[in-house]
């Protein structure tokens, strides 16, 4: 139990942090799951471990913590569903991803400004 939370507070440096609704959770899950086990199973457990670790948030999403190539797998494995079926979650991930990288970028902007002193 204390390694499913610690897996849930914070994506390791250059990780993301996902909310996901239950539905865009499972469709993760599901995409995953139709890849070869070997290349997937660790990252499966993951997600699961983290979507039992923690309630959702008031607007009932769950939070997941992914390292680079942890989304690259989702990604990819999302990539040989249907499009109809994927886009909206494709889409998210790529807005909230996008706004973590604007955020990192303004902490080291800021971080470097303050250290050139």
């Amino acid at each position: 139990m204390k390694r499913a939370a610690a897996e849930s507070a914070q994506p390791a440096e250059g990780g993301f942090r996902l909310a996901l609704s239950a539905q865009d959770g499972n469709l993760a899950i599901t995409a995953l799951a139709e890849r070869p086990f070997k290349e997937v199973y660790e990252l499966i457990g993951k997600l699961n471990r983290q979507a039992n670790a923690a309630a959702p948030g008031p607007d009932g999403r769950q939070t997941y913590a992914l390292d680079g190539s942890e989304l690259k797998l989702v990604v990819g494995a999302l990539g040989h569903l249907p499009y109809q079926q994927v886009h909206a979650l494709v889409h998210e991930l790529q807005r909230q991803v996008q706004a973590q990288a604007v955020k990192n970028d303004r902490k080291k902007s800021g971080a470097g400004a303050g250290r050139k002193r």
